[in-house]
């Protein structure tokens, strides 16, 4: 009874502090965390945030990015709608597109970033700002990603795999993440691929490592992958 109420006051706790700071979910408190231990949102860094909804993390990476005026962008990235413009945090730096991560392929993603609003320029149809738009890389790539949980631990493994690996092919674009990192949610249980999703990134990135945030719930099963210094 101890350990469920603690947990249960933990829960509580990042709850009232995402409400109280003007964050749409608890799962801000995660990528703050991840953030601050590894060093992933910097000033005008340009982030591809996957399975942004509600927007917590979109939340968090716009702020991140610091003063407007020192450019960077955010793009979220889900299949439900997510309205943006009525969140705390977020500036015009940040937009949001539906597309399914799974089936986003490179030509849909750079049209999806020619809108972003990283003010450099003051003009919307300046045709050499949207062009640069569309080809800078992305220095960061977030994926908050998690299926429809069917309560089979090997089941829900096995789909949070292909969404992982979904993110992970995204990062290894040809436009991605050039020398930046990557974050990815997984949710652990048998065949979920974990060891091979490092093993990919031990080969493109410079640091790889696991991580599971204080935020998370204990009875969880999710963990984050972090990859830095993409080569």
């Amino acid at each position: 009874m101890v350990a469920a109420g603690a947990r249960k006051g933990l829960t509580d706790f990042y709850a009232k502090e995402a409400k109280r700071l003007g964050y749409v979910a608890r799962s801000a408190f995660k990528l703050l965390e991840l953030s601050d231990r590894f060093g992933i949102l910097r000033k005008g860094a340009h982030v591809l945030d996957l399975g942004c909804h509600p927007g917590a993390w979109t939340q968090v990476a716009c702020r991140a990015l610091g003063h407007p005026d020192e450019g960077g962008g955010v793009l979220g990235v889900d299949l439900r709608e997510t309205e943006l413009g009525t969140l705390r945090h977020v500036d015009r730096r940040a937009r949001f597109a539906v597309a399914d991560a799974t089936t986003l392929c490179e030509k849909r993603l750079r049209a999806l970033r020619g809108g972003d609003g990283d003010g450099d320029g003051d003009g919307d149809g300046d045709e050499s700002i949207a062009t640069r738009r569309r080809t800078r890389p992305f220095t960061v790539v977030l994926s908050d990603m998690a299926p429809s949980t069917t309560g089979a631990a090997d089941v829900d493994a096995a789909r949070s795999y292909e969404l992982a690996e979904a993110a992970v092919r995204i990062a290894l674009g040809e436009r991605a993440l050039d020398g930046g990192s990557l974050v990815v949610k997984l949710l652990e249980g048998p065949g979920g691929g974990k060891a091979d999703l490092q093993a990919v990134c031990a080969r493109a990135f410079d640091r790889v490592r696991w991580y599971r945030p204080r935020a998370t719930r204990r009875d969880s099963s999710e963990v984050f992958l972090v990859a830095r210094g993409r080569r």
